[in-house]
């Protein structure tokens, strides 16, 4: 849900007319002579019917002509948001990071870190692709839940982290089954383990388990394919994988195909 700044609400109630008429006639207002009352007015009433360009220009004025107002901190969360919302997350990056260097004390803080985090949630890739920014979001959004564990934002917060973990587990997934096909079985087992080890919460963990099962029935190493289902029955008992490991080590000719 879009940001609305609320500390100084009761400006967000100028009138129309005031709003009307520091923005004139230009789509692009100046505020060369508006107070920052109804700057602030405008930009908010912007950002609420989506005129990002005008809230832009409005939150901008306002961390630049007056940083030491009150309103200077929900300007910067403003412009962050707008450009959060516009997709320039380079810009709405630079914004957060801004408000938490410059207003430390702010009561905005926690949001800023947490939209930071969003951020590079935003940016992550699918799984083919490279996971950079995926694990800078996982990182941020750690960092906001240390800080901030029972926060507005925090259970938002876990669940993006759990859908980004499961995103970096089923890279390597697949990366394991790539090298299967291709008859690397030593490096199939180590992404394999990787995921079962790092990504224990994932449905990509499970079917890790079972993957490590059929490597080792395949290759004849029953103990090791034994093993391994125990640990798959033991983390994950009465899944559909734990069903198809056993069904592989009753019948191992039924594993190759």
């Amino acid at each position: 849900m879009p940001y609305l700044p609320s500390r100084v609400g009761a400006t967000f109630f100028l009138s129309t007319v005031a709003v009307a008429l520091v923005l004139g006639c230009s789509p692009i207002p100046e505020f060369s002579e508006a107070s920052v009352e109804e700057v602030y007015a405008t930009g908010q009433e912007a950002y609420q019917r989506g005129d990002y360009m005008i809230a832009i220009e409005a939150f901008r004025r306002i961390s630049v002509a007056w940083p030491l107002d009150e309103r200077a901190d929900d300007a910067l969360m403003g412009l962050g948001d707008a450009y959060l919302d516009m997709d320039n997350y380079a810009s709405a990056e630079g914004e957060y990071l801004r408000l938490l260097s410059d207003y430390p004390r702010s009561e905005l803080v926690p949001e800023a870190e947490y939209r930071l985090g969003l951020v590079y949630f935003e940016q992550s890739k699918r799984s083919v692709l490279d996971q950079t920014t995926t694990k800078d979001a996982i990182a941020q959004l750690r960092r906001f839940l240390r800080d901030y564990p029972d926060g507005e934002f925090s259970d938002d917060a876990r669940e993006r982290l759990a859908e980004l973990r499961a995103r970096l587990a089923q890279k390597d997934f697949e990366t394991a089954m790539l090298y299967a096909k291709s008859g690397s079985s030593t490096a199939a087992r180590i992404y394999l383990e990787s995921v079962a080890i790092e990504y224990p919460n994932t449905p990509w963990a499970p079917r890790a388990l079972l993957e490590l099962v059929r490597s080792y029935v395949v290759a004849g190493e029953k103990a090791q394919a034994q093993e391994t289902l125990a640990r798959l029955g033991e983390s994950y008992p009465g899944t559909a994988e734990v069903e198809e490991a056993r069904n592989l080590l009753a019948d191992p000719g039924g594993s190759e195909e």
